[in-house]
């Protein structure tokens, strides 16, 4: 099987799945060929730059099976709810519930939303337990020194009860600027395989929560 255009780059960027066919072994009895599945799934976190935030694709370059933000589940931010206290520490949590969700996955990014900063990396991030772990890119074109991401565990991707909740802390920068946080995550059905899973995102404008 051939794969032309986008498709064929992300196969050889590892990024999709490649379904490839092979002659029909002699005696079997089937009437079409022979198809192996190599799955391509990011059980250990995803490639940095995936929230859709600041024209970034999302979990969808990879995991494929329903329009982007299907009806039926909910992702939310836990923790955040009055804004950010500017300098201070916040527990936040990540929180997707899913229909028939087998497995699943994020990433998320605090990024400053305008100004001469705009998507620049705004705060730090720190996991908490092992279900997350942060991850930050190598570009120096921002001040920071590149954007910073957090993102499940193969430990994290394990949801109870079509519920996935993954708890980090951030702490806000020293700024009472609007922040905006860009997440991405799917559920999984956990065949091991990209296909059949789900895409949801989540952006939401953070504002100073002053005295």
């Amino acid at each position: 099987m051939s794969l032309s255009g986008p498709a064929a780059a992300l196969c050889a960027a590892g990024l999709l799945t490649m379904v490839t066919a092979s002659a029909v072994p002699a005696g079997n009895s089937g009437t079409g060929p022979h198809v192996t599945v190599h799955p391509s799934t990011h059980i250990e976190g995803p490639p940095p730059g995936h929230t859709g935030g600041f024209g970034e694709p999302t979990c969808a370059t990879c995991h494929i099976g329903a329009p982007l933000n299907e009806p039926g589940s909910t992702l939310e931010l836990l923790g955040l709810e009055d804004g950010y206290r500017p300098g201070q520490r916040h527990p936040v949590t990540i929180r997707l519930e899913s229909f028939d969700m087998r497995s699943a996955g994020f990433q998320a990014s605090f990024r400053f939303d305008g100004g001469e900063r705009r998507g620049a990396r705004a705060g730090e991030i720190r996991p908490l337990d092992d279900q997350v772990t942060v991850v930050r890119t190598e570009d120096g074109g921002t001040a920071d020194g590149g954007t910073e991401y957090v993102q499940h565990t193969r430990a994290g991707s394990r949801p109870t009860d079509d519920v996935a909740e993954w708890t980090f802390e951030w702490r806000a920068p020293e700024t009472e600027t609007p922040i905006v946080l860009h997440v991405a995550a799917n559920s999984g059905s956990g065949d091991d395989s990209p296909l059949d899973d789900l895409v949801y995102t989540l952006s939401l404008v953070l504002t100073p929560n002053l005295p």
